[in-house]
This record gives C-alpha cells, structure tokens and sequence, in this order.
C-alpha cells in the first residue's frame, strides 16, 4: 500500500471511524483500524461487531492495499500532524507516515487485514432518504428515553418505523416515552419497525448533521442489518449497525386519551425549577413534588440532603393536585422540547402525564410527543 493524502481528510476519516472501535475487547483486531486503499480513495473503518463506521476519502493511490492498525495510537497521532500533504506506505511489517514535506515521519505496527472482521453486506430488501438534519432531531427528540437497564435489550434500542404518511422514532425505558415524527412518504421502512440500538442511531446521528446529501436508510431485516450513509463533502460516510431483536411493546397502549387536567408553563421557568429543587432530591428517585393550583406551580423537595421550594405561574385551573416526578426525567424531556411554553396533560397523581410544545415545533411537519409516568409521593397524597 502507496498514497498520498491530506492531513485533513485521513484526520476527518479515522476520527470518524474510531467512534465504532472498543476501549477495551478481547479480540485485538477490534482495537484496530482498517486502512483499504484503492482507485482513488481511502476507506477507514473501525467495529465493534454491532456498529460499524466507514469513511471513503479522497487521495492518489500509488499501490493499492489494505492493513490493520492500532486504531487509537494511529487516531491520537495523525491528529496532531501538521496540515498538509501527507504520504503513507509499508516499510516492511509496519505504516510509515511522512508529513511536513520530509519534516517528520511516524511508524506504527499492523496486523493481517484478511483477519480483519469483515464489513457486513447489507443486501438491503428497502430502503429510503431523509435530509440530516431531519434525522438528527428526530434522535435528539427521541433517543434519550431509551432503557440502560441490560435486562430489557430490546428498551435500549429506538424503534423506526414509516409508511407513506410519516416516518417515526420511539424510545422508552417504562417510565417515560418519547416519539418523534415526520410526514413523509416512508414506505421504505418497515410497517413493524426496526429496533436500532441507541449508540449506533447516535452514531448515525452525527453523520446525519454534517450531511451536505440525504441519508440512506437501508434494511436488511432477514439479515438483521441496517445502513445509514450520506455524502459529507466529498467524504461519504457509512454506520452499518446490528438490529436488535424484538418485540417492541405496543407503545400506543400507554399513550393516554383523556386526561383532562391541562397546565401551561414557560418552559425555561420550569427547567429553571426542577434543576435548582432537584439539588436537594433524593439520589436514587430523584423525585420532586409538583404542587397544582390556580394560577401557579410549585416545585418542591425534601430529603436529608436539605429543602427547597421553587414556583412559577401556570395557566392552570382546576383541582389542587400534588404530583411527583423523577427530576432527570424531566430536564431530559424539557431539553428535546422547543418553544417557549409546554403544556402538560394529566389525569391522576398515579396516571402517565403528556407533554408537548405549545403551537406545535418549528418545522411544521414534524411531531414531537413525550410521555412521563410520575412517581408515588411519600406521603401518597394523590
């Protein structure tokens, strides 16, 4: 293998690549990077077996190869490489690379490329297009809801569907919920859906806001595969990401028709709140009291760790209602919600809670839903 690149493609590619390599595994090639040159251009791809990123750049190859290198050693130091031209090639078992018009040069050990693990072949069965930046808010909007919790694989993931009206993104841990959509035609995509893990539609996610081209979504149900690959520049990107397996709770189930009690609030006065109560909230729960009534909310918590009360006004009227909530839960959804007011649609101090920007998004053709289940007071006032 013989090129000639430039610092600023190779430094884009590998630490685009690198996202997809593990801190630690027992397998060492997954440690590494693939370096594939050929007509032309320089592909770096880096996996951990259920994500994998390819970068394709441009450079001049004077002899067509591929080899493995350690992938974070090879990422920290063409970083720091000066801007330029830049000239790689084998010198006996190891990567020799030349910068600065014979300034420097720095060597790095490789490994086998044929035992590199091999890039799926997606054989895609649909397939659709959507611009970046629609697909990165629809993650922002959604993907912070999934489930951590190891048991539940299938919650950590963000269920993706569409049809011919709209495309939608669901993620839920079981206690709160967050679905995301756009109208569109998306009959490429499965009516049933497909369930990404969160770190690789994060990963997508990032490509998709420097996209200067739509983004390909690629299903490969049978095979359990999934692509997502856009042009940034003249860079094309590609995360191939492992579905994960299903079912999918039925998430319309939980979605609740007739609460009737509505409050209205700024919504930067409510952040405001909960994150400055919150300071005193249990570790674990992390719950806060809300205190409804005419005109006004209150925010409230009491733990060893000390007390405090913070209120706002509130287009509110009806019942007093005191209601708990997990304080993480609700920085988290107030910060996916645009606009200056939310409404909040409530039943019971024990039934789910509905929360959604007032006057809707900027994009008109966007939807955002978020649903939050409360926590049972101390006390079990209700």
């Amino acid at each position: 293998m013989e090129l000639t690149i430039q610092q600023g493609d190779l430094a884009y590619a590998v630490a685009k690549a690198i996202a997809s390599v593990p801190t630690k595994s027992p397998m060492p090639l997954l440690s590494c990077l693939l370096l594939d040159a050929d007509k032309g251009t320089l592909t770096v791809t880096g996996t951990d077996l259920e994500v994998t990123t390819a970068v394709t750049v441009p450079c001049a190859v004077a002899k067509p190869g591929k080899v493995a290198v350690p992938g974070r050693h090879f990422s920290d130091v063409v970083r720091k490489m000066p801007r330029g031209e830049l000239t790689l090639a084998m010198a006996g078992d190891q990567v020799e690379v030349r910068y600065g018009s014979g300034k420097g040069w720095a060597k790095f050990p490789t490994q086998d490329a044929a035992d590199f693990p091999r890039v799926p072949d997606l054989k895609a069965e649909s397939r659709m297009t959507i611009e970046g930046p629609s697909l990165a808010r629809l993650v922002s909007r959604s993907a912070y809801a999934a489930s951590t919790d190891a048991a539940r694989p299938q919650l950590s993931g963000v269920l993706l569907h569409g049809s011919d009206k709209q495309m939608i993104l669901v993620a839920t841990d079981g206690h709160r919920l967050a679905r995301a959509s756009r109208k569109g035609t998306f009959e490429g995509l499965l009516k049933d859906g497909v369930i990404v893990p969160g770190r690789a539609l994060a990963a997508a996610s990032r490509i998709a806001e420097e996209a200067t081209a739509p983004v390909e979504i690629e299903i490969a149900g049978p095979r359990n595969q999934a692509g997502f690959t856009t042009q940034v520049g003249d860079y094309r990107v590609q995360v191939l990401v492992r579905l994960l397996q299903g079912p999918y709770p039925n998430y319309e189930q939980v979605i609740p028709k007739g609460n009737p009690r509505e409050v209205v609030v700024s919504r930067t006065e409510l952040l405001e709140a909960v994150d400055i109560v919150a300071s005193h909230a249990d570790n674990v729960t992390r719950q806060v009291r809300f205190s409804l009534a005419d005109g006004k909310l209150g925010v409230s918590s009491a733990t060893e760790l000390g007390a405090g009360r913070h209120e706002i006004g509130a287009e509110y009227r009806g019942d007093a209602m005191e209601i708990g909530y997990n304080a993480t839960y609700l920085l988290e959804m107030l910060r996916s919600l645009e606009g200056d007011k939310v409404m909040m649609r409530l039943g019971t101090a024990l039934g789910a809670g509905l929360v959604e920007s007032v006057g809707g998004l900027p994009e008109k053709e966007e939807d955002l839903l978020c649903l939050i289940m409360p926590l049972r007071l101390p006390d079990g006032v209700a």
